[in-house]
């Protein structure tokens, strides 16, 4: 099931509403290859998309959705229910297998389970490509050194800066009200939480850590 190039979505079990934001975010990749985690099915099939493959060990899917995803022959790689990842991590591992060029991550977000909410963020942590977590109202990426983060702001939109795994060095800003110039962000601190874009395009880039950078969309 070749995926070289082309962009990989991924949907995970979380609720997820098919909001129109969301429609329109997916509606702008060109024939993506489409996996999802288990009960992340339904909420793909509520996309209009069809998975190309459904992962994990099969204990949330509905029996409408399996229903569904056998009539339409959709292939699926099942695992025991004792392993030792999540579904959702699998079918990331299955999404990278196929070297997309990029990854999109819906469902991780959300729901009842603050544990698995944290784990799925932390995934983002085994991904060198480009990949972005998303759900109704927030979008995050994690910045690399020596890499820049550049998008074009909504209306009213919030942005964060959350140091990922220790201190985060040469933190640089542009198009954001309270600016970075070189500066330090520290785990733990939050001087980069709720920060707002002043301009048509906005930007961030470090010298050395990680950097998880967020967008809120307010309703």
């Amino acid at each position: 099931m070749p995926a070289t190039g082309r962009p990989a979505v991924v949907f995970a079990a979380a609720p997820l509403a098919a909001t129109a934001r969301l429609k329109s975010r997916l509606a702008q990749l060109e024939h993506p290859f489409v996996l999802a985690a288990d009960g992340g099915a339904r909420t793909a099939l509520a996309f209009g998309l069809r998975p190309d493959v459904v992962i994990g060990d099969l204990d949330s899917i509905d029996p409408a959705t399996l229903r569904e995803l056998e009539r339409t022959s959709v292939p699926f790689e099942t695992y025991p229910p004792d392993k030792d990842a999540t579904d959702g991590q699998l079918a990331v591992e299955r999404a990278l297998a196929a070297q997309p060029s990029e990854l999109l991550l819906l469902g991780f977000l959300g729901g009842p389970r603050l544990d698995q909410a944290l784990a799925n963020v932390l995934v983002l942590r085994r991904v060198e490509i480009p990949a972005v977590l998303l759900d109704e109202s927030n979008e995050c990426i994690l910045l690399r050194p020596g890499a820049e983060h550049a998008w074009r702001p909504e209306p009213r939109e919030v942005n964060s800066l959350i140091p990922f795994e220790g201190r985060v060095e040469g933190v640089r800003t542009r198009g954001l009200r309270w600016a970075l110039a070189g500066d330090r962000l520290e785990p733990g601190d939050t001087r980069g939480v709720s920060n707002e874009t002043v301009a048509d395009e906005a930007g961030v880039a470090i010298e050395r850590g990680l950097l998880l950078v967020t967008r809120h969309f307010p309703a």
